[in-house]
C-alpha cells in the first residue's frame, strides 16, 4: 500500500490532488487542518488542510511508520470524503464488492443502519456472482432470516389471554386495540373484553367505549391493581382481555414501575410495545428502555401509511430481538390491521 499526504488551501483542492496522483480508487486515511502560529497574537489560524490517502500496491508499507497523525487537529470530514469517492472507492472502504454498492445505498436511503447494511451485504457475498440482481436477492433472504416475529396473538385454552398495549402518547394505542378486538370478536368469533387503565386523558375511556358498543364487547376501567384483578376475575370466561394504557413521555421512568405493579397483581400479561413509524428512531430506543422493567414481549408498528422509510423497523427489531406482532395503517377498524411478517418488512424497505 502506498500512503501519501496532500496539502492544499481547502479540501476540494486536496481531494483533486489525491484523485490526480493516486486515482479514483484511493482510500482516504485521515484529514486535518493545519494551524500555523501567528507571530503577533500567538493564536492558531487554520489556513491549510492535509489529507492522507492510500492506494494498494504490491510493496507493503507500514501505516504506523508512514503516518504522523495529530488526532486533536482532526476534522470530521468522513461523510464528505466518503461521498466524494467513486462508487468503487466507497465499496472498498466498506469492504463490499462493487456490485453490492447499489443495494447498500438503497438500504441506507430507506433508513437501514449503515453498519447493519454493511454487515448484511458482507455476509451475503458470493465469490462467483457479480450480478446486482442476485446480490439484492441474497440480501433480502438473509434479512428475512434474522427478523424476529411471532405474528398474531396466541390465545390460551384454559384462561383468558391478557395483552397490554404500552407506548408513547399519540402512537394510536386505543385505535389499535379496537382493531385487534374487532379481528378476534368479529372475524374469529372469540369472546373479548376491553380494559382501560387510562384514567388521566379526557375522553380516552369514552373513545374505547364507543368501539366496545359497536363491537358489542364489554369495556371496563381499572384505576388500580385491585380493580384490574376484579375485572379479570369477572371476565374469566373471555378468550382475550385487551388492556389500554396511558401514553406517557419516555422521560417518565416511574410509570413503567407503576404498570409493572398492576400487571404483577394479575400475572401473565403479555406486553406489546406500540411505536409509530413516523417517530424518530432514537425515540424507539428510549421508549423501549422506559418499558424494560415491565418486559416487552412484542413490538407493534403503527401509521405505516404515513411513513417515509422503514429501515428503522428492521433496525429496532433486530438490535433488540423483539418479535414483531402487527402493523397498522389508517383509521379503518378492523381493515387497517395486518399480521407483521418478514416478507412485509422486506417489501417496505425494498419498495
Amino acid at each position: 500500500m502506498r500512503i501519501k499526504k496532500f496539502t492544499a488551501k481547502n479540501y476540494a483542492d486536496a481531494l483533486e490532488q489525491v484523485k490526480r496522483e493516486l486515482g479514483e480508487d484511493a482510500l482516504i486515511m485521515s484529514t486535518r487542518s493545519i494551524k500555523p502560529e501567528s507571530p503577533l497574537s500567538g493564536r492558531s489560524v487554520a489556513n491549510k488542510v492535509e489529507i492522507t490517502a492510500a492506494i494498494e500496491f504490491e510493496e507493503p508499507v507500514s501505516i504506523e511508520e508512514e503516518l504522523d497523525l495529530n488526532e486533536g487537529d482532526g476534522l470530521d470530514m468522513k461523510s464528505l470524503i466518503f461521498n466524494l469517492l467513486s462508487e468503487k472507492g466507497q465499496s472498498q472502504a466498506l469492504g463490499l464488492k462493487s456490485s453490492q454498492f447499489e443495494t447498500y445505498s438503497h438500504l441506507v436511503e430507506n433508513g437501514l443502519d449503515e453498519q447493519l447494511a454493511s454487515k448484511i451485504l458482507k455476509k451475503s457475498i458470493s465469490e462467483n456472482d457479480e450480478k446486482q440482481a442476485k446480490e439484492k436477492v441474497r440480501a433480502k433472504n438473509l434479512m428475512k432470516k434474522i427478523i424476529p416475529y411471532e405474528g398474531e396473538i396466541n390465545l390460551r385454552n384454559d384462561s383468558p389471554k391478557m395483552v397490554a398495549f404500552v407506548g408513547p402518547t399519540g402512537v394510536g394505542k386505543t385505535t389499535t386495540i379496537a382493531k385487534v378486538a374487532a379481528d378476534y370478536a368479529i372475524r374469529k368469533n372469540k369472546k373479548v373484553a376491553l380494559v382501560s387503565l387510562d384514567t388521566y386523558r379526557l375522553g380516552a375511556v369514552d373513545q374505547l367505549q364507543i368501539y366496545g358498543d359497536i363491537m358489542q364487547v364489554p369495556v371496563e376501567v381499572a384505576g388500580s391493581k385491585y380493580e384490574l384483578r376484579e375485572i379479570v376475575n369477572k371476565h374469566s370466561d373471555k378468550d382475550l382481555i385487551l388492556i389500554d394504557t396511558t401514553g406517557r413521555s419516555h422521560r417518565d421512568k416511574d410509570y413503567s414501575r407503576q404498570l409493572k405493579a398492576i400487571f404483577d397483581a394479575v400475572g401473565g400479561v403479555e406486553t406489546h410495545l406500540v411505536l409509530s413509524v413516523t417517530a424518530q428512531e432514537k425515540l424507539f430506543s428510549t421508549t423501549y428502555q422506559q418499558f424494560l422493567p415491565i418486559g416487552v414481549d412484542r413490538v407493534l408498528f403503527t401509521k405505516l401509511d404515513e411513513g417515509l422509510n422503514f429501515g428503522s423497523l428492521f433496525n429496532f427489531s433486530v438490535r433488540n430481538r423483539v418479535p414483531l406482532s402487527y402493523f397498522t395503517s389508517g383509521q379503518n377498524v378492523p381493515e387497517d390491521l395486518e399480521v407483521a411478517t418478514p416478507d412485509k418488512v422486506i417489501s417496505l424497505i425494498f419498495n
